[in-house]
């Protein structure tokens, strides 16, 4: 038995090692491809801070450009950009790449078709066009990247704590789905799909904290990176991942959790017409509605003792998170009461409900909990990694 545990352990680190060998060995930058939501057509982009050198279809045409310079560039045909600076047409090209002469370095960027606001990102972009639309692909310091997400995740307003402990989310997160787009020519989008990535932040407090936790990640108990979920609010109780994505793991297991009882998305309320609920039960899932016990389940739901998975009446099981996808509800967290001739849905939290509650972590932080404290409460058997201290690896 140790032997198979030594020969599993060492399999994982090995594994892990692996992944982050793979990413270190590409300077540690991602390729995010951002304005992703858009079928962008049309763009400008201007240097920020530092110099920049454009290569066009891997040859240098311009060195040494600074934010006195703006150029623009727009699909010509199906495949090709045609780049301009406000002097002239420098040419067209297949692609184009903007490439920061030292560090640091940022650009912005601006949709002209369609409209868009100006946005601004660190190190550096590249444009090709792909299904008639441009893609543009910003090569990103995975710290820089991760400071991004942590300001579109977290907001501001929050403490130095709670960014930190953002900060190893997103990173852990970055590096377990690395690969996501990678049959597209990328490795993360910008939308939430991976993690939500608008613009560099100069949040000076939050740069700080993703630099005090450079290079941290968390792993399971099997030193795998774990899948970092995390929500608004999980209402008094986490959700077990099984429960949710049919996915069990060792790490998302459900919580009680009374830090987030008093914050702004513990509670929701929604109200439905009697008619249309039931309407919906039988024709979507065949519920015996004419039957006046059923009837009475129907209207009269509670989740007191606890979070439940299915809204049952006899052997009729109805996953709750089938519910609250077709009603468009915060969460599967509620409890059903009649009221005259409707249904009143008094909910708890907002979100998926898995892993980490983030008004939970908040309100943690302020308490004075630690990061360290935080991750250990919503991530069950898990253990912080550095991925400076996986070089010895390489140096054997």
């Amino acid at each position: 038995m140790f032997s198979f545990i030594k020969y599993n352990t060492l399999l994982a680190l090995c594994t892990l090692y692996f992944v982050l060998c793979t990413f270190h060995s590409k300077s540690s930058t991602l390729s995010v491809r951002i304005l992703s939501d858009l079928k962008v057509t049309s763009v400008i982009i201007s240097p920020l801070f530092g110099e920049y050198n454009i290569y066009a279809d891997g040859k240098i045409i311009a060195r040494d450009t600074n934010s006195t310079n703006v150029f623009s560039l727009t699909i010509l045909g199906n495949d090709s950009i045609k780049l301009k600076s406000f002097e002239k047409t420098i040419g067209t090209f297949l692609n184009v790449k903007f490439v920061g002469k030292q560090y640091p370095n940022s650009f912005k960027i601006k949709s002209v078709v369609p409209n868009g606001k100006m946005r601004s990102y660190d190190d550096h972009v590249e444009i090709s066009v792909q299904n008639q639309t441009l893609k543009i692909i910003n090569n990103v310091d995975i710290e820089h990247y991760v400071a991004g997400v942590v300001e579109c995740e977290s907001g501001s307003k929050t403490t130095s704590e709670y960014y930190k402990l953002q900060s190893i989310l997103c990173r852990t997160y970055a590096l377990s789905h690395v690969r996501r787009h990678e049959t597209e020519g990328f490795e993360l989008c910008d939308q939430v799909h991976c993690q939500a990535y608008y613009n560099k932040t100069n949040d000076a407090e939050i740069i700080n904290a993703v630099a005090d936790t450079k290079g941290l990640v968390i792993t399971d108990s099997d030193l795998n990176l774990i899948t970092a979920a995390f929500h608004s609010n999980c209402g008094g109780e986490t959700v077990n991942s099984e429960d949710v994505w049919a996915l069990p793991t060792t790490y998302l297991k459900s919580v009680k959790d009374t830090f987030c009882l008093k914050q702004p998305h513990a509670h929701w309320q929604r109200k439905i017409a009697t008619e249309d609920w039931m309407s919906y039960l039988s024709l979507k899932h065949k519920y015996p509605v004419e039957d006046s016990s059923s009837f009475n389940n129907a209207v009269s739901f509670p989740q007191d003792g606890g979070r439940e998975i299915y809204f049952t009446d006899k052997n009729l099981k109805i996953p709750l998170k089938i519910i609250r996808a077709d009603w468009q509800l915060k969460s599967t967290y509620f409890s059903i009461e009649q009221r005259s001739d409707s249904v009143i849905f008094n909910g708890r939290g907002y979100g998926h409900g898995v892993g980490l509650c983030q008004e939970g972590a908040m309100q943690m932080a302020k308490l004075g909990y630690s990061y360290k404290d935080i991750i250990h409460f919503y991530y069950k058997d898990v253990h912080l990694v550095d991925l400076s201290e996986l070089s010895f690896f390489r140096e054997k």
